[in-house]
């Protein structure tokens, strides 16, 4: 049985929202502007991978309520976990971003719980931190609201590193509310496959001495493999503004035969 119309385009405003966050909703009101419905191309692909999404989200919005029903017990003093350094009790700003990260923090959490890493809670930031020195070994690793760590033995190393990783929470936090929970993601592979490393926008807003990284250019790297992703993206816009100029002269014409 087949929705009625108001209720699908709720449900799409809805879900454009969640998925695509400040972008979905122009993508949105841009298909839907007069009351216009636009015929919908791949159906079944587009509501497979709707669905996806929705069902992750869902999944990360109960794993984190775990943490609401059950807390998790405080960080351990330096030897077995990461301790942040901030000891500011916790802001309005903090807890819009840890609302905005809601999602990805309980995927985050999930993970981390599947793995067998020790999470706890870091009481001087509120933040979440999970040590499992055989996964996460290579590097630390933020996931909105928690750090995915390796041990460190030095404490003052562990500060530093989680301080830096605490800071791209807000990171996490403004890309989830302009274009959804894989925004932050995306935009940092971006970044990095032509920044890489200390280039990295994203890593040096949040500090690259804290992070362990060392003072490089802040240039971009323009390798064969950049160049190539380039000259394919040139070709794709081409092509496209192309399709778009024959679509606006073949809608004209009619109105110009018939005057």
């Amino acid at each position: 049985m087949a929705l009625p119309r108001r209720a699908q385009t709720t449900l799409g405003l809805v879900c454009s929202i969640a998925l695509g966050g400040m972008l979905g909703l122009l993508w949105w009101w841009r298909r839907h502007r007069g009351g216009h419905q636009p015929p919908v191309r791949y159906r079944r692909v587009r509501v497979a991978l709707v669905g996806l999404g929705l069902v992750t989200i869902a999944v990360g919005t109960v794993g984190r309520l775990t943490v609401v029903v059950h807390p998790l017990a405080s960080c351990s003093p330096p030897g077995t976990t990461v301790a942040v350094g901030r000891r500011n009790a916790v802001s309005d700003l903090a807890l819009a971003e840890k609302a905005a990260t809601w999602p990805e923090t309980g995927i985050g959490l999930l993970y981390a719980e599947a793995d067998g890493a020790k999470i706890c809670s870091s009481s001087s930031s509120d933040f979440y931190v999970g040590v499992h020195a055989a996964l996460f070994a290579f590097r630390s690793t933020n996931v909105g609201d928690i750090v995915l760590s390796p041990s460190y033995e030095d404490p003052q190393e562990r500060k530093a590193v989680a301080a830096h990783e605490a800071r791209h929470r807000p990171q996490w936090a403004v890309a989830t509310i302009i274009g959804g929970p894989l925004a932050f993601p995306i935009a940092y592979t971006v970044d990095d496959f032509f920044f890489p490393g200390p280039r990295n926008h994203f890593e040096r807003l949040a500090g690259l001495d804290a992070g362990g990284y060392s003072h490089e250019p802040t240039g971009p790297v323009l390798g064969p493999a950049q160049i190539a992703v380039l000259a394919v993206l040139g070709a794709g816009i081409a092509v496209a503004l192309v399709r778009v100029r024959s679509r606006r002269a073949s809608a004209r014409t009619p109105v110009q035969e018939s005057a």
